[in-house]
């Protein structure tokens, strides 16, 4: 597998509370970081050019940090890819800054020349003649070396968590060739599908419920936080009931989502789907003015997260995913293609009489103009589409786990490989 073609997933692999150790390690991944770009300034001030990548790591190579120095050029990457954003950024703005604030504590990586398991822990790398780090991780990754963990801080907390990335390899699944299903995505229906002959429709107005509750209380609270002086105790209890009452609301939220998406993903093996379309409605909220209420509801709409949770569930299944311009797809009848723009929730053609679900006349004209026909009506009314409701208990239609496909980034010994034969 290239490296191209390789995918990961990050996951929380262990938490722990704030210890000497670890406040050290965070801590001299600040160092690392400040004198990167400590560095990489003065060469830019004294000399008029920026430092390559490579001079960067060759030049902290020799320092004589207390880790692994594989450590060291993966705290330099961090460095170099927010410059890297700024190189990008400064071509179409001219107030852009390079990363110039020096941190006294920075996220610690370590890659997987540093990483080691063995008896249920994973054995984490601080240099030659210094103590590792031990940490003991859950039985589904066991004798799986991550590609890098990293020790993060997490502020609302206080305390810190490893998070470990895996490079994932799809498992196959067998496909009907040619079979596609396409996906018209809405702000109260986040998926409407359609894939020839049946049509579903993934409710999502409990996702619009909490989401207005989360305006309501910012609302609140933020009205609440104006007539406190700033920094006072007051001040900062409401800030902290903010920060954590946005967190549970949040959860509430991301958890919806992956649950609707995971039982989609999991209905398209079912049906041994080759191809997920869904349509790109990239911008779509450039040129909207529907008043207040409704602008807030549709700049608030997630469809890039959902369809990125599409893509990579899809993706660790062995299910292809593609997008297909959606443009007038929900007022053009699938029968006459006569162009009508639906005022609710049913389709009216005006010309032939013929009506359906308008998310679903949207996902039938996504998938006519991904497989390239010119026209293909629909004759005769849709099957009324199959409903699917959120609810806590939602799960997947196949028994695949997101564990299954994690794959080792570090090659078996020879005394393993000799094990295997």
């Amino acid at each position: 597998m290239s490296k191209s073609q390789k995918d990961y997933l990050t996951y929380i692999i262990a938490t722990a509370k704030p210890t000497e150790q670890l406040d050290r390690i965070n801590r001299l991944g600040g160092q690392i970081y400040s004198q990167t770009l400590s560095l990489a300034f003065k060469t830019h001030r004294r000399k008029g050019f920026w430092l390559s990548d490579g001079g960067l790591k060759a030049y902290l190579k020799f320092k004589g940090y207390p880790c692994h120095s594989h450590s060291v050029q993966a705290i330099v990457d961090d460095y170099c890819g927010a410059r890297r954003s700024y190189f990008a950024n400064a071509k179409t703005n001219p107030n852009a800054k390079p990363p110039h604030k020096t941190r006294k504590f920075h996220t610690f990586t370590w890659r997987a020349t540093g990483i080691s398991y063995k008896h249920g822990n994973l054995r984490l790398s601080m240099g030659k003649d210094n103590e590792p780090l031990w940490i003991t991780i859950d039985k589904k990754f066991h004798k799986k070396v991550p590609a890098e963990v990293s020790l993060v801080y997490h502020r609302t907390t206080k305390q810190y968590e490893f998070h470990a990335t895996y490079i994932m390899q799809p498992k196959k699944t067998k496909t009907k060739s040619g079979s596609a299903i396409a996906v018209d995505m809405g702000e109260i229906h986040p998926i409407a599908t359609f894939d020839g002959l049946t049509s579903e429709i993934y409710n999502g107005r409990l996702i619009r419920s909490v989401m207005q509750y989360r305006n309501k209380f910012l609302a609140s609270i933020n009205k609440a936080l104006s007539r406190c002086v700033k920094y006072s105790k007051r001040y900062k209890k409401l800030k902290r009931v903010k920060q954590r009452t946005l967190q549970k609301i949040d959860a509430q939220i991301r958890d919806m989502r992956h649950k609707i998406t995971s039982r989609f993903v999991s209905s398209c093996r079912e049906r041994r789907i080759e191809t997920i379309v869904i349509g790109d409605i990239k911008h779509i909220r450039r040129s909207i003015e529907y008043g207040k209420k409704a602008n807030q509801k549709l700049h608030q709409w997630a469809f890039s997260k959902i369809r990125d949770m599409i893509t990579y569930k899809a993706k660790a299944v062995g299910i292809n995913v593609d997008t297909q311009d959606e443009a007038y797809t929900s007022q053009t009848c699938p029968s006459c293609r006569n162009r009508k723009k639906p005022s609710r929730r049913t389709y009216h053609c005006s010309k032939c009489k013929w009506q359906g679900h308008r998310d679903v006349v949207g996902a039938s004209n996504i998938l006519t103009k991904y497989q390239g026909w010119l026209f293909n009506p629909v004759v005769g009314a849709v099957v009324s589409p199959r409903g699917v409701r959120y609810e806590p208990h939602l799960r997947r239609l196949d028994k695949w786990s997101p564990f299954s496909g994690l794959k080792s980034s570090k090659p078996p010994t020879r005394k393993q490989r000799s094990t295997r034969l």
